[in-house]
C-alpha cells in the first residue's frame, strides 16, 4: 500500500507540473475583423469601402476557460497528495519498544515496553508492571495500573515517540524507539519506572 501511495503521489505531481506548463504557454494571436479577409484596394475601385467598414461590428473573443479548469485540476492534485501521503499516515504503537526515561534529579533508565491491542487502545507490559494505553492521531498516553504513573507524548515518526511523564507528582521525560519484529532485545536496568524510588519521595 505504501508503494502504491508513492506511485500515485508521483503521478499526481507530474500531472500537476505538466498542466502548469501548458497553462503558461501563450494563446494564439487573434486577427482583428478589419484584418481578416481584407485585401488592399484603392478607393476608386471600392466606393462603398468606408460604409462597409463602418457596418462591420467587432465581436470580442470569449475568454478561455482553460486557466480556470487548470486551476481546479491543480487544487485537486494538491488535495490528492495531502490525502494519500500525509493524512493517510497511520501510527501503530503495537509491538515492542525500547523505552528510556528520566525523572528530575534521577539517573536515566531504560527497558523494553510491549503494547498489545490495536492502533488506538490496548494494554502494555514493562517488566512486572502493566497498564492501558490510548492513541489519538499522533498523541499517545499510557497509564500504569493504579494510576500512579502517567506517560503522555507524541509520535515524531512511525518508529519514535517522546514526551513527559509524572509519577506521584514527580515529573520527568521519556523517549521510545520501536524494535523490529525479528529483533531480540534483552532486559535492561529497571523493570518498573513507576517504582524507581518515587514512592519514597
Amino acid at each position: 500500500m505504501k508503494k502504491h501511495q508513492k506511485m500515485i503521489a508521483a503521478f499526481v505531481v507530474f500531472t500537476f507540473l505538466s498542466l502548469l506548463q501548458i497553462s503558461a504557454m501563450p494563446q494564439p494571436a487573434e486577427q482583428s475583423p478589419g484584418q481578416a479577409g481584407t485585401s488592399i484596394a484603392s478607393p476608386e475601385k471600392a466606393p462603398n469601402f468606408i460604409e462597409e467598414e463602418g457596418n462591420t461590428g467587432y465581436q470580442p473573443r470569449k475568454k478561455s476557460m482553460l486557466p480556470i479548469i487548470l486551476g481546479v485540476v491543480a487544487v485537486g492534485a494538491v488535495v490528492a497528495v495531502l490525502v494519500l501521503v500525509v493524512l493517510k499516515t497511520k501510527y501503530d504503537i503495537t509491538g515492542r519498544w525500547t523505552l528510556t526515561w528520566k525523572y528530575e534529579g534521577e539517573s536515566q533508565n531504560s527497558n523494553t515496553i510491549t503494547f498489545t491491542g490495536d492502533k488506538k487502545t490496548g494494554t502494555f507490559t514493562i517488566g512486572t508492571a502493566n497498564g492501558t494505553y490510548t492513541v489519538d492521531g499522533k498523541n499517545v498516553t499510557w497509564t500504569y495500573s493504579g494510576g500512579d504513573t502517567v506517560y503522555t507524548g507524541t509520535f515524531t515518526d512511525k518508529t519514535h515517540m517522546s514526551g513527559t511523564q509524572v509519577s506521584f507528582d514527580f515529573p520527568g521525560t521519556w523517549s521510545a524507539v520501536k524494535l523490529a519484529t525479528t529483533a531480540g532485545f534483552g532486559s535492561t536496568t529497571v523493570a518498573n519506572p513507576s517504582a524507581n524510588g518515587k514512592k519514597q519521595k
